[in-house]
């Protein structure tokens, strides 16, 4: 009786295994979770990085893509010219390039660059527009890793230096703007006031 109970029981577990993981060709292990769908690069049993997708989200929008993360990119000259190459940053490209199905949360390794504890931030590199822009920030690094989300596939890095090209371009454009907004203003009341 207790020996069947355990091969039942054994047999359920495989079942429940079997149905809620698929080995992908890429070595991607998918599985889904009541409320989450997870991706998890593995290599030789050593965890590389995933993506968590919110279950409903995925299903709906039925995507697939190049899920693979590498550590390296051809944008690397152009980043270090626009924020400099001394500042330690590590570098996170994605094979796929353009939207997600939904906001991701990807997990990466980032310990040969940062020590736990270290507060990082996110920045995207739009190369076409030749900027580094601002994504998320105060990320902490845990256990030698780092989580943040994004809901579109490019290059990006981390660091933890402030990367003022990133933050100050968009605001120095609006003070011009608005600097030529009001010497036009002051101009056309000038004439107007003139004509009178």
């Amino acid at each position: 009786m207790r020996k069947c109970l355990v091969v039942t029981l054994m047999a359920v577990i495989l079942f429940f295994i079997s149905s809620s993981r698929v080995f992908a060709t890429d070595q991607l292990l998918m599985s889904k979770t009541k409320d989450k769908v997870i991706f998890v690069q593995d290599e030789n049993g050593k965890f590389n990085y995933s993506w968590s997708f919110d279950k409903n989200e995925y299903s709906k929008n039925d995507f697939e893509f190049d899920k693979e993360i590498t550590f390296k990119t051809d944008g690397l000259y152009d980043i270090n010219k626009l924020i400099g190459n001394n500042d330690k940053k590590k570098l996170i490209s994605f094979s796929h390039h353009g939207d997600l199905p939904g906001v991701a949360t990807i997990k990466v390794p980032v310990s040969d660059c940062f020590n736990d504890g270290s507060i990082l931030s996110l920045y995207y590199y739009d190369k076409k527009n030749e900027k580094v822009n601002l994504v998320e920030e105060k990320l902490e690094v845990i256990n030698g890793f780092v989580t943040f989300q994004i809901s579109h596939c490019s290059d990006y890095f981390v660091t933890m230096s402030i990367v003022n090209e990133a933050s100050e371009e968009s605001s120095t454009g609006t003070i011009i703007i608005g600097m030529i907004v009001v010497i036009v203003g002051l101009v056309g009341f000038t004439i107007f006031k003139n004509k009178k």
